[in-house]
């Protein structure tokens, strides 16, 4: 998309230096033509508050473009990532504590860093949500039992932990600059990384939890059913 903005901001700065379109470049926010050189500024105002004085061969999009985009290969294009959650499980309570949380990711270049982080720290929320708390329930009738966040439970910040966040920056092929799809690098893998740390915290009481979200009565009834096949 930047790349075709580019392209008609140059159309119509030829245009204003009286020149061919193949003779200019954008360059530090200026069109630069053979003798001289307008700003991107000045293109805008043309554009905008005087289309009158532009050509019919002008491009009618103007400064605006939609643009859909599709890698040759999907592979090698979405972030990978590996998460290690460590827990603390109270077996007469039923009640999951994370006590740490550390996430890889790689997803390639990363153009905004800060973006990067917004996605895995909220994709983690999501995540814990996923393992530990979000449920639809329905009655025998089908009638939802969740219908008000009185009953469908979010974690907060008091649920979600301050991970540790380490970047790998593999560069794909296959995209512009080497970018890569990075929500999933939050969301998927909490509930498999929270599982398995609270299935190794129980193991010793025999008990394996196959099922999301692990809510505490769902804790206590595996323990229960340990003990009565002991």
């Amino acid at each position: 998309a930047s790349q075709e903005i580019a392209g008609l901001i140059k159309g119509i700065g030829a245009h204003l230096l009286q020149t061919d379109v193949a003779n200019v470049r954008l360059e530090d926010g200026c069109v630069i033509g053979p003798s001289g050189s307008v700003t991107v500024k000045e293109v805008a105002h043309t554009w905008y508050r005087r289309p009158q004085d532009l050509p019919a061969s002008v491009d009618p999009r103007g400064l605006e473009t939609t643009i859909g985009y599709k890698p040759v290969r999907d592979s090698g294009t979405f972030s990978y990532a590996a998460h290690i959650a460590v827990v603390a499980v109270d077996p007469e309570m039923g009640d999951i504590e994370i006590l740490d949380y550390v996430i890889v990711e790689d997803g390639g270049k990363l153009i905004n860093p800060m973006v990067v982080d917004g996605q895995i720290y909220g994709g983690l929320a999501q995540g814990i949500g996923t393992a530990l708390y979000e449920e639809m329930p329905f009655d025998p009738s089908a009638q939802p039992l969740a219908s008000t966040f009185a009953d469908y439970l979010l974690p907060g910040p008091t649920e979600v932990p301050a991970p540790q966040v380490e970047h790998m920056e593999t560069l794909s092929p296959y995209t512009e600059f080497g970018v890569k799809g990075l929500g999933e690098g939050g969301a998927i893998a909490p509930p498999a990384a929270i599982g398995n740390a609270v299935n190794d915290a129980l193991k010793s009481l025999g008990v394996e939890l196959l099922f999301c979200p692990m809510t505490p009565r769902r804790v206590l009834e595996a323990i229960h059913r340990a003990k009565g096949n002991a």
